[in-house]
């Protein structure tokens, strides 16, 4: 072979090669071509992988959920570690474990030299181990659970230190009412009585703004199987929302709605009681109380049932629905010498008390049972002792003057309301005795026997007098 043969075949070769390593340079991403996108990295070691993305970790809540990372970091939850350290409890074993990931799990947090990712209250303290989720996104049954039920807030939020928990579980707010949960099982009144009786249907309808719900949402499930008014019913976990009062702690609550409102009293049954679903999820009027504890749709004409036993915020606010065509006042509108309180109805109902004894538990107010030592400490009353005394008194004159009106009005079967023990033909019962029926239970269903306004109660029991006077009962 010729010297010239060999050489071309040597320069072919070379140049087979040399373009064999462009194409793998290609293909490696490298030279002209653009990389392809990289795929997420995998999860750390463990079962946790953190709210946030670190400089050396794809991974991270706060990848794909940057709306609600961007929201969590600005509560308290995020710095919950911060505040042990900031009373020397930093290393306790007994308070880490609830304000950091995972202490004492697979993977979870050792210490904030090795696992500072895992510092304070984070995602995955309430919705679990995210690692097989972050792993496998396209899988369903790997997403974390959105799980409503008290006991997820109630793993730290228990003890004598924090015993919010085991007080809301004592509250009539832990369970449906009994009557609701049997129409819930059976398919039927959820998207009524729902609003305000089922933690599922707000959750759903309210929170999530997925509607219309359906009305055999709970069929078949127990009572106990079924979310009431639970957590996350009146708190966001993922926000600082700026609707508590302002307080000395700094601590903002997270309240779903304003702690105060201050609207004018109404007697407009449509103002009273307003449209509520996902294009209107807050009844601005309204407090966060108040916002299942209002009125609904009775006025004095209704002959079936009077009004529902949940109007302590008109009570409050010293107004009642009229119907529509006739806006004539039973009673004027009074305003309560209570609205100065500074937080309306938590000043009493969820009145706090740290406990610096071992033994005796703190008090969170979560049983919601008003607490005299608030109507000193806003300085109302000179003494919790005082405050008693007041109440007991008006108490006991306000049930004293229902007690005679009822006897004034004889037989419930002549004069109640069809579902309530009166007659079937409703016709029988004087527009007369219909005003007075709906102030007697005005009165009644407010519950606080006169404490919620106790000018407004007196007013309307003297018009009650007046009105049975003139018909000579």
């Amino acid at each position: 072979m010729s010297n010239d043969w060999f050489s071309r075949s040597l320069a072919i070769k070379i140049l087979f090669t040399l373009l064999a390593g462009m194409c793998l340079a290609l293909a490696m991403g490298q030279g002209c071509a653009p990389s392809p996108p990289s795929p997420p990295a995998p999860a750390p070691p463990g079962q946790f992988v953190g709210a946030q993305v670190t400089a050396d970790e794809s991974q991270g809540c706060q990848r794909c959920h940057s709306n609600h990372y961007d929201s969590w970091v600005q509560t308290n939850h995020d710095g919950a570690l911060e505040t042990l350290k900031a009373i020397g409890q930093g290393t306790n074993p007994a308070c880490i474990v609830c304000h950091t990931v995972g202490f004492g799990q697979d993977g979870g947090f050792v210490d904030e030299a090795t696992t500072a990712r895992l510092a304070g209250v984070q995602c995955e303290n309430c919705h679990g181990p995210g690692r097989d989720h972050v792993n496998n996104v396209d899988v369903v049954s790997l997403r974390p659970p959105t799980n409503i039920a008290a006991a997820v807030c109630g793993k730290c939020h228990n003890g004598s230190h924090h015993p919010t928990f085991d007080e809301w579980s004592s509250s009539a707010h832990a369970l449906v009412t009994e009557d609701t949960a049997t129409s819930f099982a059976a398919g039927t009144s959820l998207s009524t009585c729902g609003v305000c009786h089922s933690g599922d249907y707000r959750k759903m309808a309210l929170i999530e703004g997925v509607t219309p719900v359906p009305d055999d949402l709970l069929k078949g499930k127990t009572r106990a199987e079924m979310n009431a008014v639970t957590c996350v019913i009146c708190h966001d976990p993922h926000a600082r929302t700026g609707n508590a009062v302002p307080n000395n702690s700094g601590e903002d609550f997270q309240l779903r709605y304003p702690e105060v409102t201050s609207p004018t009293p109404s007697n407009t049954l449509a103002i009273i009681f307003p449209t509520v679903n996902a294009a209107n999820p807050i009844a601005a009027r309204y407090n966060l109380c108040g916002q299942c504890h209002h009125s609904r749709d009775a006025t004095w004409t209704k002959t079936t049932r009077g009004p529902h036993h949940s109007i302590q915020s008109n009570m409050y606010l010293g107004e009642m629905p009229l119907p529509d065509n006739d806006q004539t006042l039973l009673v004027p509108n009074i305003r309560s010498v209570h609205r100065f309180v500074p937080k309306q109805c938590a000043t009493c109902h969820l009145s706090t008390e740290e406990s610096e004894v071992e033994d005796v538990p703190s008090d969170s107010g979560h049983k919601f049972l008003p607490n005299l030592r608030a109507c000193a400490a806003v300085g109302c009353h000179p003494t919790p002792e005082v405050a008693q005394a007041d109440m007991t008194a008006l108490q006991t004159q306000v049930q004293a003057r229902l007690d005679s009106i009822a006897a004034r009005l004889g037989d419930p079967a002549t004069w109640q309301y069809s579902a309530e023990g009166g007659p079937a033909d409703q016709s029988t019962v004087s527009d007369d005795i219909k005003k007075i029926r709906f102030l007697y239970d005005w009165v009644i269903n407010d519950g606080s026997k006169g404490v919620h306004n106790p000018e407004y109660t007196r007013t309307i029991l003297t018009n009650i007098d007046n009105r049975l006077t003139a018909l000579g009962k």
